[in-house]
């Protein structure tokens, strides 16, 4: 959504009033200044700025009204936008059709989809060329989303008349779908390219739709596999049966995916759940979405109504864990252990429920799953929680016995590389420093994920013994072999050396091939076909090992200018692998694509950009629409509760779906690490950890002996994600303090 309105306004651009006759009224001053928050990649700071020059100006002329109608579509405030706009006397005279188009977009979004269209034809009808076949395809896409598809179909063949040769393709398998004409249809389907070639068969069915022919687009949509699209129109036609079969098997098949997410809606809609095994597939489709709450109410009904497989139990029970209900899901896992495929699993998830209920039997119960099923990947997992927990109760002999077992039974596990590290870390505080370095130097013989921090702590320890200049040769070794990785910049700062700094030369510019592609994804996202501009880029990532090194890094750059940042690291991942020494590499990999906004919001709460952008890269990889397992969304990646607290801390007005605005997005997320870095006393590791996994967790580590040594703080973080999590963030400030951060004299 972001891009496609971004760019929409190409479109709908108007120009302001001549500098020499505005300038010197207050709406022009303000007009102007938020368009340069706009350009700077800040729509609701631009919105607000208008908003606020409207409160103070009692009579506003056109150009001010539609600056400010552009504004509040750019900040995804649709209905402000359209109020702005009806009823204008000028409406459809301003600058031929501009601002019918903005309030075309403002209606499409509030699902205004008739009036849409109409008056993306009436700014249509203003204009020629380009610009006219863009609101064609806009116009027969809100046509659509009506149900007037032959007015669709007239609007699509105005596109391809008025000339889009760059997606052609795309706009015909449009045309096609909503073209009654059968033999028509298929013509404009035949010998499409790919990606566009891969809708066909789906087009092919909306075809015969189109056409009345409902039985062979229903098998047609089969064929295809468009499960969603098969329910629906079965749903239309009145085939409840089989739209309840295409739904839930979807929903079972792969819960997981976005058709899956859109299934819920249809199923709770028109075909509610009435059997347990709908209810487990509607409830898996609901986990993957962040909707744990109502996905714990179905299996519950499944539960209720005799459903007593294994499968269903471990579900219940991560679902009651996921609530805090650990006796239900201690009950749950229990009654799954003797099932032969998920007994193991249910035996692991049982005993480690026990460990967070304090029960006195969670020793044995880990116990006896490591000793039942020494060869299951959760074994180790279970030995480290025996001596996790006895660490924390101060048993470090029983602590030191499942450790030493762990260690020995799976010596290259991440889990027997924690635990060493955990009695490294106690030995240190006995003052025992020989056998601390002994199990640092056995992480690094047994090639450990930890090796390169063993190292730097063997480094520590040297320097403790009075050995400087060892220890110092133990951290340059180690800047030389890891120079980019947290620890390699960790240790260059133990030997004073300056600060990392990468040269990288300019990064190429697309060839005629790749600005030709370019080309086609800009036009698709102004057309608002976004889905299809979305296909071009898995076909880009799906050929990549095939390009050479400069085609990755334009396409990569491009990518993230555009809004694309996960799929520009990937193909900056998979230029290393080409090209692992080339520094443009690094450029991205860590791009930073909405700078100025980012600088900008940092500036406002007093925090380091550069630590406000490492967070960023690590949390969304810069996409603006990222939602996360646990319903964290945005740039900032936020939950709407933290979201909303945050905004009324700052009084700042915020609805539910305003939360993915990128500037407002990281206007809430600065505020929110600000907040996180007064309460911890600007201890950046902490305020990283509190980011990612709460205050409240953080507060009971930093209470830890050793605690107040950032690196023994990180190592004894006992989740592994945030422990990860605060490397890489302080890891990132480094490299994009290198990469972005010019050398001063």
């Amino acid at each position: 959504m972001t891009r496609t309105v971004g760019l929409l306004l190409f479109v709908a651009a108007a120009p302001l009033q001549s500098t020499a006759t505005a300038q010197q009224t207050s709406p022009y001053v303000a007009a102007q200044r938020a368009e340069s928050l706009r350009l700077a990649g800040r729509p609701w700071h631009a919105a607000e700025t208008l908003l606020a020059a409207a409160a103070r100006e009692p009579r506003l002329n056109a150009t001010f009204v539609v600056e400010g109608a552009k504004a509040e579509l750019y900040a995804r405030r649709y209905d402000r936008a359209r109020s702005l706009l009806v009823g204008q006397p000028w409406l459809e005279d301003y600058a031929d059709g501009a601002a019918l188009a903005v309030l075309a977009e403002a209606e499409g979004r509030l699902g205004l989809a008739t009036q849409a269209a109409a008056h993306y034809a009436a700014a249509r009808a203003r204009v020629r060329g380009s610009r006219a076949a863009l609101l064609a395809v806009r116009e027969g896409l809100a046509w659509e989303a009506a149900g007037a598809r032959d007015s669709a179909a007239a609007a699509y063949g105005a596109a391809r008349a008025a000339g889009l040769p760059a997606i052609d393709a795309w706009v015909r398998l449009r045309q096609a779908r909503v073209t009654r004409d059968t033999a028509v249809a298929f013509r404009l389907l035949a010998d499409l390219p790919a990606p566009a070639a891969r809708e066909a068969a789906s087009a092919r069915a909306q075809a015969l739709l189109s056409a009345g022919d409902s039985v062979a687009a229903l098998e047609a949509l089969a064929q295809a596999g468009r499960s969603l699209d098969l329910a629906r129109l079965a749903l239309a036609h009145g085939d409840s049966s089989r739209a309840r079969d295409a739904l839930y098997g979807l929903m079972a098949r792969a819960p997981e995916t976005d058709d899956a997410a859109a299934a819920v809606g249809v199923a709770l809609a028109a075909l509610p759940p009435r059997t347990p095994p709908e209810r487990v597939a509607l409830a898996r489709a609901m986990k993957g979405h962040g909707g744990a709450a109502d996905a714990r109410l179905e299996v519950e009904r499944a539960l209720r109504q005799g459903d007593s497989s294994a499968a269903t139990l471990v579900l219940a029970g991560e679902l009651f864990t996921t609530a805090g209900r650990y006796r239900d899901a201690e009950r749950a896992y229990r009654s799954a252990a003797a099932d032969p495929v998920l007994g193991a699993l249910a035996i692991y998830r049982r005993a480690r429920v026990l460990v967070r209920l304090g029960d006195a039997g969670a020793s044995e119960a880990l116990s006896g799953f490591a000793q039942s099923f020494p060869s299951d990947t959760a074994a180790p997992t279970a030995l480290y929680m025996l001596g996790d927990m006895l660490g924390d109760r101060g048993d470090w002999a029983g602590a030191a016995r499942w450790f030493g077992e762990l260690i020995a039974r799976y010596p290259a596990d991440l889990r027997a590389s924690l635990a060493r590290f955990r009695l490294a870390a106690q030995a240190l505080r006995d003052g025992l420093r020989d056998s601390a370095a002994a199990l640092f130097r056995a992480e690094v013989v047994a090639g450990g994920p930890q090796r390169t921090t063993a190292r730097f702590w063997l480094g520590k320890l040297t320097l403790l013994a009075g050995d400087t200049a060892g220890a110092r040769a133990t951290w340059l070794a180690l800047v030389r072999e890891d120079s980019i990785g947290y620890y390699g910049l960790r240790a260059r700062r133990e030997v004073d050396l300056p600060p990392l700094r990468i040269a990288a030369a300019p990064l190429p510019g697309p060839s005629p091939a790749v600005a030709t592609w370019f080309g086609r994804v800009d036009t698709l996202l102004l057309a608002g076909l976004d889905t299809a501009a979305q296909a071009e880029v898995r076909a880009v990532l799906a050929r990549a090992a095939q390009q050479d090194i400069d085609a990755l890094l334009a396409w990569g750059d491009g990518l993230a200018a555009r809004g694309f940042g996960p799929a520009a690291v990937r193909l900056g991942w998979q230029a290393a692998l080409k090209s692992p020494n080339d520094s443009r590499v690094l450029r991205i990999i860590f791009p930073w694509p909405n700078r100025r906004a980012v600088e900008a919001e940092a500036a406002e709460f007093g925090v380091d950009p550069l630590l406000l952008v490492a967070i960023v890269r690590q949390e969304s990889v810069f996409d603006a629409q990222a939602l996360s397992p646990a319903g964290a969304r945005g740039l900032a990646q936020l939950l709407p509760g933290t979201a909303a607290l945050t905004a009324r801390g700052l009084d700042v007005t915020f609805y539910p779906e305003w939360i993915t605005v990128p500037d407002l997005n990281l206007h809430l997320g600065a505020a929110h690490l600000q907040e996180l870095l007064q309460r911890f006393g600007g201890r950046v590791d902490a305020a990283a950890a509190a980011y990612n996994a709460g205050a409240a967790p953080v507060k009971r580590w930093l209470e830890r002996p050793g605690a107040d040594d950032p690196d023994e703080f990180i190592e004894l973080i006992p989740y592994q994600e945030t422990r990860g999590y605060v490397r890489a963030v302080l890891r990132n400030r480094e490299l994009y303090h290198a990469l972005y951060v010019a050398p001063t004299n």
